[in-house]
């Protein structure tokens, strides 16, 4: 009998978010964006509109205005459900509820003020447009409802990616046990070893081999896209893909997960050539946890992963 414990590379991260966007601790490769025209009742732009974007889970905003052509930009917001506000004097304040940014995508969201003043106010609740005009990136997102819904076997998200397109070999380790033998991929028929692992904006490629490491456990990713086709230069390093991973943040409110996997022996066929069905323990547990430090200013979040494997030796 042998006994091993592998504590995956990186399944115990502590995590902060300040904020502030200025101190955003992801970086533009998995940020989003948010931009669009504001306009008045007759079509015509207007310059100097106040638009507010507040990420509604810690209550975090901005305001940048728009431009002499009615334009407004937010380039690097962290994904997450927006609330957008525009407003300028002499027309009512316009509300837009549950605006959902993902990483690395582009949303086009445009006001049209009514004549008004500033104290009346406008409500829209709606998704906004899914269509990405900005871009012609063609990539795949595997979100947050899909990393907890769907089965995993060994818990590793990189075995989600197989469910886009264009997607074939997914190699998703349970735990590293070589430099060559980290998450891999073949996508549009590139080369498995060809492609970038980005986390939380950081590069996570092993840089003699070209593969991946391993990511944390499903609890602490928040979700992933996945570049194929048509990347922009700034994620173009290698040919395959571009993989980015965002892991959770803590919010206003607390939240917490504890997990225990356990597999044996019990329903296991005997190989053909052998005696007998040869021994199997493995236990996979662990706990995620987040929430705020200082209320609206400081949150945290951590998530720690263990495997315990101890399979018979056969002779």
């Amino acid at each position: 009998m042998t006994r091993k414990l592998w504590v995956s590379l990186f399944t115990a991260t502590v995590l902060a978010s300040l904020s502030t966007f200025s101190g955003q601790l992801l970086r533009a490769q998995v940020s989003g964006t948010i931009s669009g025209f504001v306009t008045d009742p007759s079509g015509a732009r207007i310059a100097e509109a106040m638009v507010t974007a507040t990420l509604v889970r810690q209550n975090v905003s901005r305001t940048v205005p728009s431009n002499t052509e009615g334009f407004y930009n937010f380039p690097t917001l962290l994904p997450g459900i927006y609330t957008l506000t525009a407003e300028k004097a002499g027309f009512e304040r316009l509300v837009q509820t549950e605006v959902t940014l993902t990483v690395g995508q582009n949303v086009r969201l445009d006001f049209a003020l009514k004549l008004g003043s500033v104290t009346q106010q406008v409500t829209v609740t709606g998704a906004a447009p899914i269509v990405d005009t900005r871009s012609a990136t063609v990539s795949g997102l595997v979100d947050d409802r899909r990393i907890v819904d769907l089965p995993l076997n060994g818990r590793n998200v990189i075995e989600l990616a197989s469910i886009l397109p264009g997607v074939l070999d997914v190699v998703a380790p349970q735990s590293l046990q070589g430099v060559t033998l980290g998450p891999r991929l073949d996508v549009n028929g590139g080369r498995p070893n060809m492609n970038q692992f980005v986390f939380d904006g950081g590069y996570f490629n092993n840089p003699s081999r070209n593969t991946g490491f391993n990511f944390p456990p499903p609890d602490a990713v928040q979700e992933f896209r996945l570049l194929t086709a048509d990347f922009s230069a700034d994620t173009g390093r290698n040919s395959g893909s571009d993989m980015m991973v965002v892991t959770k943040s803590g919010t206003n409110e607390f939240h917490g997960s504890l997990w225990e996997f356990f597999r044996n022996d019990a329903l296991n066929a005997r190989n053909f050539f052998s005696s007998s069905v040869p021994g199997i323990k493995e236990n996979q547990f662990g706990a995620a946890a987040g929430g705020p430090v200082v209320r609206d200013k400081l949150f945290v979040y951590g998530s720690f992963q263990g495997l315990r494997n101890r399979p018979q030796a056969v002779g």
